[in-house]
This record gives structure tokens, sequence and C-alpha cells, in this order.
């Protein structure tokens, strides 16, 4: 958002996606239509739009097996299919080697789905992601892993247009 001159929408929750470009570079952002004010519970000093920017700041993927994502990612996928979106499978060692200053974040939930269970809000804020060494759960516990800066895919990254493949490497 910052390199395509649109800082400005980085607290603000995107209701469609949407196209930001900067250079000869294209970026479709995914719609935050499933993030809710309603569902949340915050912590004080932490606004919505804290959490909006929270989020925006983020390179998200869902974690899985060799079999495919998780449940949550392939929720995901099943909600915007319609789009024929490109799917990206990689190993989390090899995207580790790849990035070695770069720190993974995990969360136990799917961070901008909010839902109300048995009548309680869910909570969000600041410590919605936590680094491997405070994280509270087991790896099958990890439902996203998220990085704040930026990435480079390993050589073995693949793509596949469903959850279940056919993989081919990513050139």
């Amino acid at each position: 958002m910052e390199r395509a001159g649109r800082a400005d929408q980085m607290r603000v929750r995107r209701r469609e996606r949407e196209r930001m470009a900067f250079g000869n570079t294209l970026i479709l952002l995914r719609d935050q239509a499933p993030l809710h004010r309603g569902n949340l519970i915050l912590p004080s000093g932490f606004s919505f739009e804290d959490l909006v920017e929270h989020l925006n700041r983020r390179i998200f993927f869902w974690s899985g097996t060799a079999r495919g994502p998780n449940s949550y990612g392939v929720r995901h996928f099943e909600r915007y299919k319609q789009e024929h979106p490109v799917l990206l499978r990689i190993g989390f060692r090899s995207l580790l080697l790849a990035n070695p200053r770069a720190e993974p974040l995990f969360c136990k939930y799917n961070s901008g789905a909010p839902r109300c269970s048995y009548g309680r809000k869910s909570p969000r804020g600041p410590h919605t992601f936590l680094p491997a060494a405070v994280f509270s759960g087991t790896p099958g516990q990890v439902v996203e892993v998220t990085f704040c800066s930026e990435i480079e895919l390993p050589t073995d990254t693949e793509l596949g247009r469903q959850p279940t493949g056919p993989w081919g490497l990513l050139l």
C-alpha cells in the first residue's frame, strides 16, 4: 500500500478486493469482508483500525501437510474459488532457509474472520501472532503463519489451482 502511494488505506477494512499498482507490479489484495468489528474483543488502547493495520502489514500462509492446507485454508479457497486463485505450496523448512532473517509468527485461528462462539467475542490484538518461543500450542494447532517483512519464495515452491493439486514447480 505504501509503495503504491495508498498508505491511507492501511487502516481501512477492505469490503471488496483491491488492486494496487507500483511500477510494473500489480497486486490484488483480498477483501476483508469476514472481519466484523462486532465479533471482536480488543484490548484497551488497541482500536479496530489498529487491528486492520496490524493485519495489512503481514504476509499470510495457511498451515497444512503434504496432503494440502488445513481446513481453514480449504474454506478460504472455497469462498474465493470463482476468482480462480493460484495456490502456492511451500515447505516450511524451505521457506525458513530462503528467509533466514524473517521471523515467522503463528496464530491459532483465522485472524481475519473473527466469530462469536457461545456468546463470546473473538479476542484480537497485538498478541494475535506469536513467535515460536511463546506460542502456546502444538504445530498442529497453527492455523496461520505470518511474516512482517518481505520474503523470498524458495526455489522448490509449487503452484496449483486446487488445494489438492496437481502441483508443479513455480519457475
